[in-house]
């Protein structure tokens, strides 16, 4: 199961990341960098932004991944999509600046976020998922 994961997170660069404060939910699309072992999702947003300031209240998180963006609008396959459980951790200043430079290199679209001033780079330790491989079978593990 964890080869399919990987599978799926590596073909993929897209992600909805859940955040909540203050019983109010807000979903982001995000554009993720995956840690080779799995264990964690590095992400870029500004300090002032909803998100941030949620995950700054609440460091827990839900974030998702599906295959639409590979298979495309025309595609006959299944969607599999995984729902993680995560808890967002801020990074120290040397770690964000080389995990922002990978960013970089693997996703020019993001380059006006990244010479934002107020850019800030995070990690989503990712403890748990649950894939939903079509509209019926699933498979939960911990990561």
């Amino acid at each position: 199961m964890l080869a399919k994961l990987k599978s799926i997170l590596h073909e993929n660069s897209l992600c909805v990341l859940c955040t909540e404060a203050d019983g109010k939910p807000y979903c982001s699309l995000m554009t993720y960098l995956l840690m080779e072992d799995l264990s964690v999702l590095y992400l870029v947003s500004t300090r002032e932004s909803r998100k941030y300031q949620n995950l700054l209240t609440n460091p827990r998180v839900s974030v998702l991944v599906d295959t639409r963006q590979k298979l495309g609008t025309s595609a006959a396959e299944k969607i599999i999509s995984i729902t993680f459980e995560g808890l967002f951790q801020p990074l120290a200043n040397s770690e964000a600046q080389n995990i922002k430079a990978n960013l970089v290199k693997d996703h020019g679209e993001l380059t006006e976020i990244f010479n934002h001033p107020d850019a800030v780079v995070f990690a989503i330790k990712l403890k748990s998922f649950l894939l939903l491989d079509g509209p019926v079978d699933s498979y939960k593990g911990s990561l």
